[in-house]
């Protein structure tokens, strides 16, 4: 989306665009519960904490959602089993950094490595 744009601006647009894309049935359910909610923020803005904004709680919502939670556990085991193959450091390297950063572990913590 072009950041510059009026419907990047501004929240609520923000937030009924990002609701348009999304499509399918198993999505329908939420996108209809998001949308009435956003209906309900619109009447009263005071349902969003002071520091956040409509699009920053929906973001919130749909990734609660939507996170796969068992994605975190399938990395550590990844990473437990990785080991380099050919010499080659740079794939090696590559597949550790992805499954790293699908972990809460610290990449620069020198007891992880």
């Amino acid at each position: 989306m072009n950041y510059k744009a009026d419907i990047a601006r501004e929240p609520i647009m923000h937030s009924i665009y990002f609701l348009l894309l999304l499509e399918g049935p198993k999505c329908e359910g939420w996108v209809n519960a998001a949308d009435r909610w956003l209906c309900h923020v619109v009447e009263d803005p005071s349902m969003i904490p002071r520091q956040s904004n409509a699009w920053k709680e929906l973001e919130k919502q749909f990734k609660e959602a939507f996170s796969d939670y068992a994605e975190c556990k399938r990395a550590q085991d990844e990473l437990k089993k990785l080991k380099m193959k050919n010499d080659n450091l740079d794939k090696y390297l590559a597949a550790f950094e992805t499954h790293v950063l699908r972990t809460d572990i610290d990449i620069n913590d020198h007891t992880n490595l």
